[in-house]
C-alpha cells in the first residue's frame, strides 16, 4: 500500500494515523459564527428556507448554540491562542452594499429568510452591518486573520487555499454553522483540494438534529476525521510536547 509520504495506522480514519490530521501545524477554522446565523433574536432557524420548523428547530439550534457549541468553541480558540496556533475565522458577507458578490440563489434565500423570521433585525450581510459581525463570544483578536466568503463553502468565493498553502498548512480543524450547508461544503471541497481535516462534531450545529446526524454520517464516512474538542485539545496538547 502507498503511504503518499504519510503516517499509516490501521485502526486511524482512512487508514491514516491521526498524526497526519491533528498536529501543532492544522489551522483552527472557525466558520459563521455572526450574529444572525448564531443568535436567537436574529430569528434564523425556524423559517421554512432553513428546511426546519419552529417547533422542531428553535430550542435545538439555539440551545446547543448556547450549551455546547459556543463553549466549546471558546476553549479550543483559548488553547490555540496559549500556544500561538494558526487560527482563520470565516463569516458570510458581502463586500457590497447590494449584494452584488452574492449569488443569485444566496440572495433570494436570505431575504426570504428575513421575512419568514419576523424578526425587527434586519438581514443586510454587507460586511459592515451588525448582522454579519462576530459574534462577542468569538471575536477575532487583530492578528488572527478573517476570510469574508460569500458563497456557502470557503474556497470559490475566497483567497482561504492560498494563505493556507502559503503557510505551508494541510491539515484543518473545523468548527461553526450550519454543519449541513457552509460547513459541510466547506469540508467536501477542502477534501477534494488535499488538505486533511477533522470535524469538531461538537462544535458544530445545524437547524435540526436530523440535519446534524446526516451530515456528520457522510463527512466521517467520505471527507474527514470526526472528535470532539477535549479529544483534539488533548492530542495537540501531546504533539506540542514533541
Amino acid at each position: 500500500m502507498e503511504d503518499f509520504d504519510l503516517e499509516l495506522d490501521e485502526k486511524g480514519w482512512f487508514g491514516l494515523s491521526d498524526k497526519n490530521l491533528i498536529n501543532k501545524n492544522a489551522a483552527l477554522i472557525i466558520i459563521d459564527m455572526e450574529n444572525f446565523a448564531v443568535k436567537r433574536e436574529w430569528g434564523i432557524v425556524g423559517t421554512e428556507s432553513s428546511g426546519t420548523s419552529i417547533d422542531e428547530g428553535k430550542d435545538y439550534y439555539y440551545g446547543r448554540i448556547e450549551n455546547i457549541v459556543i463553549p466549546n468553541l471558546q476553549k479550543i480558540l483559548a488553547f490555540y491562542r496559549r500556544n500561538k496556533l494558526n487560527i482563520i475565522h470565516i463569516r458570510l458577507a458581502s463586500l457590497y452594499r447590494n449584494w452584488d458578490d452574492v449569488p443569485k440563489l444566496w440572495r433570494i434565500q436570505l431575504k426570504k429568510m428575513q421575512r419568514e423570521s419576523k424578526s425587527e433585525k434586519k438581514y443586510d450581510v454587507y460586511y459592515k452591518s451588525e448582522a454579519v459581525q462576530f459574534i462577542n463570544e468569538l471575536k477575532p483578536l487583530e492578528e488572527e486573520i478573517e476570510v469574508i466568503k460569500n458563497t456557502g463553502n470557503s474556497w470559490t468565493s475566497t483567497n482561504l487555499d492560498f494563505i493556507l498553502k502559503n503557510k505551508g498548512i494541510n491539515s484543518l480543524i473545523v468548527g461553526g454553522v450550519w454543519g449541513n450547508s457552509c460547513l459541510e461544503d466547506t469540508v467536501r471541497i477542502g477534501a477534494d483540494l488535499g488538505y486533511l481535516i477533522t470535524l469538531l462534531e461538537d462544535a458544530v450545529c445545524s437547524p435540526d438534529e436530523r440535519f446534524h446526524d446526516s451530515a456528520i454520517r457522510v463527512l466521517r464516512a467520505l471527507y474527514c476525521d470526526v472528535r470532539n474538542t477535549n479529544e483534539v485539545i488533548n492530542l495537540l496538547q501531546e504533539r506540542l510536547k514533541v
